[in-house]
């Protein structure tokens, strides 16, 4: 069975040399969108920081508890919270590319924050924004629930 596998991942088009994946967003086409490279690894980061611990039913310890810091002070002591708890789980869970920086915004009209965080993978360099906010905060506790 695994032979199939890696001979789907070595033959189908455009996968040669680098990683992709699908999206579930549906493309113009009415297929779901292919992601290639770094694409990838942002939409896994993604996955894994807006996931909450304990909630993925195969494993207790995947996601991240950025949620819990909505609340929290906007000081120093939580942006160091905030980064080493992105860091950590990043490390963790998909650490095929580096954070060169994470920049973190506290929200003026509610209560969160906006992240960016900067990637580099194999010389390429981009970020991606996140918003965790009070609205976030309270899907999460309905799903608890």
């Amino acid at each position: 069975m695994a032979n199939i596998l890696d001979r789907f991942n070595k033959d189908v088009i455009g996968s040669k040399g680098g990683i992709s994946d699908y999206s579930s967003k549906i493309s113009s086409k009415g297929d779901f969108s292919r992601l290639d490279d770094l694409n990838v690894i942002l939409s896994s980061w993604n996955n894994i920081l807006l996931t909450p611990t304990r909630t993925y039913n195969w494993d207790a310890e995947y996601g991240c508890d950025l949620f819990k810091m909505i609340f929290e002070p906007c000081d120093n002591l939580t942006s160091e919270k905030i980064k080493d708890e992105i860091i950590t789980k990043i490390q963790r869970y998909d650490d095929r590319a580096t954070i060169t920086d994470i920049q973190i915004v506290y929200l003026t009209n509610r209560k969160g924050f906006n992240l960016s965080i900067f990637v580099n993978y194999k010389g390429e360099e981009s970020n991606f924004n996140l918003t965790i906010d009070e609205t976030l905060f309270s899907i999460y506790m309905e799903a608890v629930d």
